[in-house]
């Protein structure tokens, strides 16, 4: 696809990409003339520079599948001078008559106008029939308007991008939900990548803290490797929780350090899923808590991770971390229950022989117990709460 008109994005070489447009035509004539707004703004001009920038920052901000919701995909991406447009496109119905669930997604450069372009596509979707609906706050500012035909048209503006999803009505507002904040999140991790981001776990940040990153089969926190050491003191934000771990295990001394999920969660694609999932809350990434207990000389190969989520029942948010975390970190991850040292856990396994983690709630708090020793295992679960 070259060109933006209806037409070109309606008959682009994906089948189901058509389908999209059955958001109806007030949507369409509400995005046509917030774009023009756009294009307006975006003739009077910023530096050549900013506008690269900002173009570089808009072409890396393609959402990763894995934050989609389940079953969904990508088709007919474009990439244009001022940003990007795909589809998001959802499993196909049962019943034939049903639409299938899609959703278009438009990002446009507009640098320092972005409030602005905001102000003026809420203005001509409400002009063309649209009402407001209630939605989770993304971005920097954002809204959301219905049709008369039931879809529904996200907007919200974030690093001087305007960024825009036609939902058709066969999409719920908990995939629409979760579409949104993938690209959200999206653009986050990618002005993150340019010098904002933040380390993974298994990896010294310049700060000496070793914070959250993906968890899984290669980087699985007691798979055997030697563990990270701090070049300085660890971070100690939440004292509680770190004192609910373990500081020695079978005689040896563990580190314990704790962050928020401000300093906590990396940008990598298992990251972004799980933080997708806190913002699903209604929380932010300042609500989420971890800490962690690991041998610093690597003589004992398991590590215990506490999570908690204020104001989250600990069994939805151990639902959170398994889903969007864990198995988010590589394919083919399995689930049990089982019950060890008289604990209910659920045991993830990545499927390929090497360590498991064991999850498992207490109060408000989730521990992750990961090792490739079952008896080690149960001899930590042993020592929680």
């Amino acid at each position: 696809m070259t060109a933006e008109s209806p037409d070109d994005i309606e008959y682009e070489d994906v089948p189901s990409r058509r389908l999209v447009f059955g958001v109806g035509i007030l949507s369409i004539v509400a995005i046509l003339l917030a774009g023009a707004a756009l294009v307006l703004m975006l003739v009077r001009g910023t530096s050549a520079a900013a506008d690269d920038s900002c173009r570089a920052l808009a072409w890396a901000s393609l959402p990763d599948v894995s934050t989609l919701p389940s079953g969904w995909t990508l088709a007919g991406s474009g990439f244009y001078s001022d940003g990007y447009s795909t589809s998001f496109v959802g499993p196909a119905p049962a019943d034939t008559s049903t639409v299938q669930p899609s959703i278009y997604v438009r990002l446009n450069c507009v640098g320092a106008d972005d409030q602005l372009a905001l102000t003026r596509s809420h203005d001509a979707g409400v002009a063309a029939g649209s009402s407001d609906v209630a939605f989770a706050k993304l971005g920097d500012q954002s809204f959301a308007l219905q049709d008369a035909t039931g879809g529904t048209t996200v907007y919200f503006r974030q690093d001087g991008i305007v960024a825009y999803l036609v939902a058709v009505s066969s999409v719920s507002p908990t995939e629409l939900q979760q579409a949104a904040t993938a690209v959200d999140l999206a653009i986050s991790s990618a002005a993150a990548s340019t010098g904002k981001g933040t380390a993974v776990i298994g990896t010294p940040a310049p700060g000496g803290v070793i914070v959250l990153g993906s968890p899984g089969p290669s980087s699985a926190p007691g798979s055997g490797a030697p563990a990270p050491s701090p070049t300085s003191t660890p971070s100690h934000s939440v004292p509680d929780l770190e004192a609910a771990l373990p500081h020695s295990i079978n005689g040896t001394p563990f580190t314990t350090q704790s962050l928020t999920g401000t300093d906590a969660i990396g940008t990598d694609p298992a990251s972004t899923s799980l933080a997708a999932s806190i913002k699903s809350f209604g929380k932010t990434p300042a609500d989420f808590q971890v800490a962690e207990a690991y041998d610093d000389s690597n003589t004992i190969a398991v590590t215990v991770i506490g999570f908690r989520l204020t104001g989250v029942d600990a069994t939805k948010l151990r639902q959170a971390i398994i889903a969007s975390w864990l198995a988010a970190a590589a394919s083919g991850v399995t689930t049990a229950p089982q019950t060890i040292a008289g604990k209910a856990v659920i045991a993830v396994d990545y499927g390929d022989g090497g360590p498991l983690d064991y999850v498992y709630v207490k109060g408000s708090t989730v521990f992750d117990v990961s090792t490739g020793d079952p008896g080690l295992a149960a001899s930590v679960l042993g020592l929680l709460p």
